[in-house]
């Protein structure tokens, strides 16, 4: 079979509780939860969805009509069939994902009465992943990499060279392990990278500049085509071909902040898919985003239309010194 798009990263069960007792307080850089200890705190509500890059993204692109298979190491209990129920009904290919024995990477997303979260994840077996799991027998037009835990970045290599051989088009949305290699390090395999993205705070760790325009010049160099630095509410970034762009956001209520990144760029990719341009692209990624972010879950929210009326691109100017 030939997918659209093979999708590779995490699988988890995502829990949100809501604690009405759990109060926000300022600290010194950011807020954080005071919650009392040795104490029993009752939760209010409790909401479960399935989450992680690899099903977030495939979810989109599912959506969208797109054959969609997930690349990702689950474990042997509960959550692992919550997840694969929820895959299939979502008409996304399970066939590829390595079940093994031990646990399924879960997150327990606290949310305070006033909305913030605090969220705590267990990445399970999703950090044994090695790349004799992985079956590359597969047939795609898209390749997504997302996130890996633990030393899972190892598999890269592999898995771009079977991209790169077989025509297989490379989108990627580096984690904190890949992160921390910093951009010099992962050099060889980003120059094998169609598509690259990430937020800005993460570009400031990757690259290493403070200047959020330089992060994007240098990442653009690294790939083949595109790079992209998501700003939150700022908007985004964008180096296409040989052009620049920043863009804003449309409005929305926000709720919930699972999510958006995945819902962003899976919309951004389903529009390259459509042959559609840049501005349609990032139009769709922003919308799919911000709808989002109105629910709770990374997969509520998505959408597979694009908006009636397309964000402004700016085109910038960025002179290398």
């Amino acid at each position: 079979m030939l997918f659209d798009i093979v999708t590779l990263g995490s699988a988890t069960k995502d829990i949100f509780s809501f604690a009405t007792q759990g109060n926000l307080k300022k600290g010194i850089n950011k807020n954080f939860m005071e919650i009392p200890s040795d104490k029993k705190i009752d939760i209010d509500k409790v909401l479960e969805f399935t989450g992680g890059s690899a099903t977030n993204v495939a979810a989109t692109l599912a959506k969208c009509g797109k054959k969609t298979a997930v690349i990702a190491k689950i474990g042997n209990d509960g959550n692992s069939r919550f997840i694969l129920d929820d895959l299939k009904g979502r008409d996304i290919n399970t066939d590829y994902i390595i079940s093994t024995e031990g646990e399924t990477p879960f997150s327990n997303i606290i949310v305070s009465k006033n909305g913030h979260m605090i969220l705590f994840v267990y990445r399970g077996v999703e950090k044994t992943i090695k790349p004799e799991d992985i079956k590359l027998d597969f047939d795609a037009r898209w390749l997504y990499i997302g996130p890996l835990g633990g030393d899972s970045y190892k598999i890269l290599p592999k898995i771009v060279k079977y991209a790169n051989e077989s025509g297989i088009k490379i989108v990627m949305n580096p984690g904190s392990n890949e992160l921390d290699l910093k951009i010099k390090k992962l050099e060889p395999i980003l120059s094998n990278i169609d598509i690259i993205s990430m937020n800005d705070e993460e570009a400031r760790k990757f690259v290493g500049y403070g200047n959020d325009l330089k992060n994007l010049y240098k990442l653009r160099k690294a790939v083949k085509s595109t790079a992209i630095i998501t700003r939150g509410d700022k908007g985004s970034l964008i180096a296409y071909e040989d052009e620049l762009y920043e863009a804003g956001v449309y409005p929305s209520k926000q709720i919930n902040f699972v999510g958006a990144g995945d819902a962003f760029l899976s919309g951004f990719i389903n529009s390259f898919m459509d042959d559609r341009d840049i501005s349609d692209a990032v139009s769709f990624g922003s919308n799919n985003a911000s709808s989002v972010i109105k629910h709770y879950g990374a997969k509520d929210g998505i959408t597979n239309e694009y908006p009636k009326q397309n964000l402004k691109l700016r085109r910038l100017e960025y002179e290398k010194k």
